[in-house]
């Protein structure tokens, strides 16, 4: 009954649907097109020598093993994104980890046999009194269920003094990234271990990586940990880094 007054509306188009986005908008959102680089997840262009190194990736230290992402950045997309990161809707994080799901099983690296676990990003404390939730971990979660996994909030946020890595160059985002991350002490310590040795690493946007270095490089220091793989929602459409190529 309370569907039938108060019926559900897709996020986008605000027609009726059951959840919340309708499967025609879901079609129109744009994918991250083929080929790609095969480490990074970024699209290239053009002829690819190693399918596993790119322009953008080649010169970077390596330390997930993979990182792959659902869609680019679009207005859509970009006001999804917004929407829960922003606006407190936090009611997207169902469809959002379903959308994750859909990427995972489109992932072949994860697809093998595996012990996995889901870690989200962390949060800074002041994004968490302001939210009232991390988005990440809550689209983590989203996804685990799906997938009948464990999360684990393995990773914290360092204070930097300079929280938010929205107007930040590419080589200042992987300057701030690389101090504002850690292990939580019992994860560090070796007192906790995590629930599996393949970690999936959750955010919402891969914009220039930064985020995903900083993270893999942290969890690739616990105990047991054999493979860090990344999810993301969105892929960031190419910035320019302090040198002036795309990133």
């Amino acid at each position: 009954m309370l569907r039938w007054i108060y019926p559900s509306l897709c996020e986008l188009c605000h027609e009726p649907c059951e959840r919340e986005l309708c499967e025609n908008c879901i079609a129109q959102l744009p994918a991250v097109p083929l080929p790609i680089c095969l480490y990074c997840g970024s699209p290239v262009a053009g002829e690819q020598h190693d399918p596993m190194r790119c322009a953008q990736c080649g010169a970077a230290p390596r330390y997930y093993d993979f990182a792959r992402s659902a869609y680019m950045t679009d207005d859509a997309t970009r006001h999804l994104v917004h929407a829960i990161k922003y606006h407190h809707a936090n009611y997207l994080a169902g469809i959002m980890g379903e959308l994750l799901n859909r990427l995972w099983e489109d992932t072949p690296q994860l697809m093998q046999p595996g012990q996995y676990c889901i870690v989200p990003v962390p949060a800074t404390r002041a994004h968490l009194f302001a939210r009232g939730y991390n988005q990440a971990e809550e689209i983590a979660r989203a996804l685990a269920r799906l997938r009948g996994l464990p999360v684990c909030c393995a990773l914290k946020r360092i204070p930097t003094g300079t929280e938010s890595q929205t107007r930040l160059s590419a080589g200042e985002r992987r300057r701030n990234a690389m101090r504002a991350y850690t292990a939580q002490p019992a994860y560090a310590s070796g007192r906790r271990k995590l629930p599996g040795v393949d970690v999936v690493l959750v955010d919402d946007v891969y914009t220039t990586g930064s985020t995903a270095h900083a993270c893999a490089k942290q969890l690739r220091r616990l105990s047991g940990v054999k493979r860090v793989g990344v999810l993301t929602l969105l892929r960031a459409r190419g910035r320019r880094d302090d040198a002036g190529r795309p990133h």
